[in-house]
């Protein structure tokens, strides 16, 4: 009789504790996974929002839908928050066939609690990135390229990626792989103790369509017009680790020469041939006349291309081809595709990117529903 008092005990305050969890737990406008808890106790949302500076009309709108609580006031923070898979995932149907960042369907990355520095990725940094898997003539499954999911359906990369010499002599593209972190491990986490933090596992597709930009030429030394877009077989299902990015819109400003953006990708390290970890780093953008003094008569530098990087030994590399090239403004926003560059890292050489702002009409008459 006592037994079953206790087991009974046991259920109420297990209940009390789901219900206390779930009370707690909150959407931020952006889609992320977080608690509703005071403003001045979300670390990420008082340094973004509360240096002395002037917000812009986006951040202040950010600012209004974050409320989750009227009085006393408080928000919904995302910092390394986490709920199950289930309650993880979140409706992908957008108002229209790319997602609306007026509405923060996109470029979701905006606050996240930087605990971990270095090289290495948050588990829920740049849910966008996607890595792209062929098939060796020996039957061997390599990541070799990687790109950025843009809606449910697509994925946006490099035409080189999928036309190519080596697909001409028998490798095949086979795959798509999404939210992974660590190619090397079967669960992706992160943190220790109640820090610790697993992401869900990857999702992986197969390939509906691939659509090369019609101008685009392998024979072509200056490469323009390399850029490419995957259909996959089925809808990504969207969660806290897989979202898609940003594309420019209309009224986009092209990042100035000078100023860091962020690249990310699995390529080579410069200490082993392909990183198992995600990895980021921050490169400037180079100014166009520059760009083109440095490659001389070897490149023509065209409108549809940027150039960005040329410090040492930080740079895109082999395997990061089709990768994101983005910048912050609120959201994430995808300003290039790793294109192209002199080796790896080499001083004074900066790396060749498809300007994605000359190609979104092209994206939008490219896909479908």
């Amino acid at each position: 009789m006592m037994k079953n008092i206790w087991t009974s005990v046991s259920f109420i305050l297990v209940l009390v504790l789901e219900s206390a969890l779930s009370q707690n737990a909150c959407r931020t406008p952006n889609r992320r996974d977080g608690r509703c808890i005071p403003r001045t106790e979300c670390r990420s949302f008082m340094q973004y929002f509360f240096p002395d500076r002037i917000l812009t009309a986006d951040e202040l709108t950010f600012l209004q839908l974050s409320r989750c609580n009227e009085s006393p006031p408080m928000i919904c923070c995302p910092d390394r928050a986490q709920t199950s898979a289930t309650e993880a995932t979140v409706q992908s149907d957008f108002s229209g066939l790319l997602p609306d960042p007026k509405r923060f369907e996109c470029g979701l990355d905006i606050l996240t609690d930087k605990i971990y520095g270095g090289e290495d990725t948050l588990l829920e940094e740049f849910p966008w990135y996607a890595l792209l898997e062929y098939v060796s003539k020996k039957n061997e499954r390599m990541f070799q390229c990687g790109g950025s999911l843009i809606s449910k359906r697509y994925v946006l990369t490099a035409a080189h990626c999928l036309d190519n010499t080596k697909l001409d002599d028998g490798e095949r593209f086979v795959n798509v792989r999404l939210g992974e972190y660590n190619t090397e491990t079967v669960d992706d986490c992160q943190g220790t103790g109640e820090d610790r933090i697993c992401s869900d596992p990857p999702q992986n597709f197969g390939i509906e369509e691939i659509i090369v930009h019609p101008r685009y030429s392998k024979a072509d030394t200056n490469q323009h017009d390399d850029i490419a877009l995957v259909r996959l077989d089925r809808d990504a299902v969207m969660n806290t680790y897989v979202t898609p990015i940003c594309l420019p819109e209309a009224d986009f400003t092209a990042t100035r020469a000078g100023t860091n953006v962020t690249i990310v990708g699995f390529g080579h390290t410069g200490r082993k041939r392909h990183s198992g970890v995600k990895q980021k780093a921050d490169v400037p953008i180079v100014d166009q006349n520059q760009c083109q003094t440095k490659w001389g008569k070897r490149v023509l530098v065209g409108n549809g291309q940027l150039c960005a990087g040329g410090h040492f030994n930080i740079d895109s590399c082999h395997g990061d081809s089709g990768g994101p090239l983005m910048t912050q403004r609120l959201y994430w926003t995808l300003e290039g595709i790793v294109s192209f560059g002199n080796r790896c890292g080499l001083e004074g050489w900066p790396g060749m990117y498809t300007r994605v702002a000359s190609y979104t009409d092209w994206i939008k008459s490219a896909i479908r529903a």
